[in-house]
């Protein structure tokens, strides 16, 4: 059986590629507490802030601006790769709930 892949796999496949050079080029990727994130949102008003808990997490209070991408969303993927700006000197904040 010879099956071809799917228009939303390949896509996957390449987000996954895209989203691994990045970050093996990126130098280093901090963490901030949140402090150091407000002065960054109001120093960056471009910056695009992505909460990844779930939707009852998000609708109960979040960063002002924040879009959500619940990280238990099957459809994440396609979620972000249509929220990525085209410029891609624009900064990129993920948050998740903390764990600790």
């Amino acid at each position: 059986m010879n099956k071809k892949p799917s228009i939303a796999g390949v896509a996957v496949m390449l987000l996954f590629l895209i989203v691994s050079i990045a970050t093996v080029q990126a130098q280093a990727i901090p963490d901030l507490n949140s402090d150091e994130l407000r002065r960054l949102i109001d120093q960056m008003p471009d910056l695009l802030v992505i909460d990844t808990r779930t939707v009852q997490e998000f609708n109960g209070g979040h960063i002002r601006g924040a879009v959500n991408i619940s990280s238990q969303a099957s459809n994440q993927f396609r979620t972000l790769a249509a929220l990525l700006p085209e410029d891609k000197q624009i900064p990129l904040v993920f948050y998740c709930r903390n764990l600790s």
